[in-house]
């Protein structure tokens, strides 16, 4: 059994080596402890606590933000795997109409939204009844309220918690319909409307776009998507995304967020030939941009355009000549995307 924290505790430490407190200065970090006498919390007992410490003057360790008690050492090791995954950063792709981006993510957290209704018998004998709306962190187990009502009957009870699920279902909804319904600009004459098999080979062109300019990354994602058992080590990851952004004339102090460049002369040399290949990329550089722009303005606009009047967007934009040829190939070789205008005048350029 798992149950959240609801104390603070500090731990003294005396005879530690000093490399291993070296090792623990600095940043929070997490630990899973065997405690020497039970705590109980709620009626149970616990012999193992999980959370953040950090070191204070070579001597203790207090405790940072949110605990987790277990009561055997394999619940002590689940949780603090958990917890110390979600503080390690991630890749992960982020896109929207217009926008797409492989970011480097922290913290991501799993939460677990229920709604309900129950009741308890007060000292005067009658029954209350109980709406509530709340979230649990799956793995810290804290739990926070959005909403409680109390209510004399359970058929009132009942109202506030159906409204309250279709309130949280609508907004949901808005968060998973594609945002093309809200952004897509009218359908010109001549035009037809982008149709779910189009929104489908868009989202895969899109990806095609970002692969060209985030290959290490992708060569991970794909690596993890074939096999999702598969473990990549997290430095491997990480020098992957940073090595991405130096191919995409990112400077190496920005590429690092600051930090020190870890003394490995592979990654020195690898940053510094990343560097060197973006300088010289030349014309591939403008076509991948090309590739990117006509994947995410799509459905901005860019689906009703024929292909010269998209040379002519790209043109303005990259400040590059573009043919209808080169457009052609780049829009429906690469991207796999059909234009949306029939036969006839092409519409004018949104």
């Amino acid at each position: 059994m798992k149950a959240a924290l609801r104390a603070r505790f500090t731990i003294a430490i005396k005879d530690v080596p000093e490399s291993i407190l070296q090792q623990w200065r600095g940043e929070p970090r997490y630990f899973w402890v065997k405690i020497p006498q039970p705590f109980r919390q709620d009626g149970q007992d616990f012999l193992f606590i999980v959370a953040q410490f950090k070191l204070i003057n070579d001597v203790k360790f207090e405790q940072r933000g949110a605990g987790v008690l277990c009561q055997t050492e394999d619940e002590a090791k689940e949780a603090f795997n958990n917890l110390n995954a979600r503080s390690k950063g991630h890749a992960v792709v982020v896109q929207w109409p217009g926008f797409g981006h492989v970011a480097w993510a922290t913290n991501i957290r799993r939460f677990v939204h229920e709604i309900g209704v129950f009741n308890r018998n007060l000292s005067d004998g009658k029954m209350l009844w109980i709406a509530i709306e709340r979230e649990t962190d799956q793995d810290t187990l804290e739990v926070k309220v959005i909403n409680r009502r109390e209510a004399e009957t359970q058929g009132e009870a009942n109202y506030w918690a159906d409204k309250w699920q279709a309130e949280y279902l609508k907004e949901k909804k808005s968060h998973f319909e594609h945002p093309e319904k809200n952004i897509m600009p009218p359908v010109p004459s001549h035009c037809v409307a982008l149709t779910k098999t189009d929104i489908e080979d868009l989202g895969k062109a899109k990806m095609i776009a970002l692969q060209k300019q985030w290959p290490r990354c992708f060569e991970i994602f794909e690596k993890t998507k074939s096999n999702p058992n598969l473990k990549i080590p997290d430095q491997e990851i990480e020098d992957a995304y940073v090595l991405d952004l130096v191919g995409n004339g990112c400077d190496v102090g920005m590429a690092t967020g600051g930090k020190k460049i870890r003394p490995d002369m592979q990654l020195i040399s690898s940053l510094h030939k990343s560097a060197e290949n973006y300088a010289k990329r030349g014309k591939s550089k403008i076509i991948d941009s090309a590739i990117y722009l006509i994947a995410f303005n799509w459905e901005l606009g860019w689906c009703y355009l024929s292909d010269e009047q998209l040379a002519e967007k790209l043109c303005e934009i990259l400040e590059t000549n573009f043919t209808a040829g080169q457009v052609h190939q780049y829009r429906y070789r690469t991207l796999g995307l059909v234009a949306k205008h029939l036969p006839g005048l092409p519409p004018k350029s949104p």
